[in-house]
Parts: C-alpha cells; structure tokens; sequence
C-alpha cells in the first residue's frame, strides 16, 4: 500500500492518497480525500499514512506493507519510541489500531516509487470529502499504473 500528501495553498486544502496493490501490482483500492490544510508538509504526509492505515482496515486487510516518501513518516511509524513531532501523535493513534493486525510493516521508498499514489493525493482537488476505487483507480492514473507495474 502506498501512500502519499498534497498541497493546494491557494485553497488552503491538502489532499491525502492511499493506493493499495496486490503483489502483481494490480490495484485492490484507491482512495483520493480532500481535506483542511494543516499547517506544515510533514503532518500532511503524517494524516496520509493514518489515512492509509485506517482504509487498509475498512477494507479488511490485516497483512499489509506501507510504502510512502516522506521519510520523517516512516521513521516515526518504524520506532517504537514516543514521538514528539508535530504529528507524532497521528501516528501513535494509526498504529494503535494495527495491533491486532498481523503483519505490518511500514518502508521509505523514493518519490519516483510513488507516482500513482502521489498523483492521487493530487487529484484530491477535485474531490469533495473523498472518493473511494475499489479494483480501480481514477481513469486518468491508468497509464502510471501501467508505467509504475512495467
């Protein structure tokens, strides 16, 4: 699953991605949410990868690898330690949920790896409250797909 943020100042919003693969690439869910712009990149990264967490759960996967490109995130997210970033607390609160689950894991991967994911958060502008792709994902993000799988 991958995840990812994006920032839309001019409207004071941000958008939040979650991309959900299986292992041949294929995509088992996407999410694209629009949501309030908080005020720094790295607690919009922080609310995509709850984001993802929690829509990994609606959906019912208990086994799943998190993939995003903030590497603040992830470090926070792998850490067993209390965090005291400003969005530390987003985090301690997703992985809570995940304690039941059974296995995940969370891993840094480059921009590059995350185009879809990226490209979802910013398709997010034009969303309102948040749209959902089951074995899918927004038409236009098709060719990235196929690029990303190829």
């Amino acid at each position: 699953m991958n995840f990812d943020g994006a920032i839309f100042k001019e409207i004071h919003k941000a958008g939040l991605s979650g991309v959900i693969r299986n292992s041949l690439g294929q995509s088992i869910a996407s999410l694209s949410e629009l949501v309030n712009l908080p005020y720094s990149s790295d607690i919009v990264e922080a609310m995509a990868a709850a984001r993802a967490i929690y829509f990994a759960q609606e959906i019912g996967l208990n086994s799943f690898i998190l993939d995003g490109d903030s590497e603040a995130v992830i470090k926070c997210l792998i850490s067993d330690d209390d965090s005291f970033s400003s969005f530390g607390h987003i985090l301690v609160a997703a992985k809570a949920t995940t304690e039941t689950s059974c296995c995940i894991s969370f891993s840094h991967i480059r921009r590059l790896g995350n185009s879809v994911a990226h490209n979802l958060a910013k398709h997010a502008r034009h969303v309102r409250g948040f749209s959902v792709w089951m074995e899918d994902i927004p038409p236009h993000l098709q060719a990235i797909l196929s690029a990303d799988n190829g």
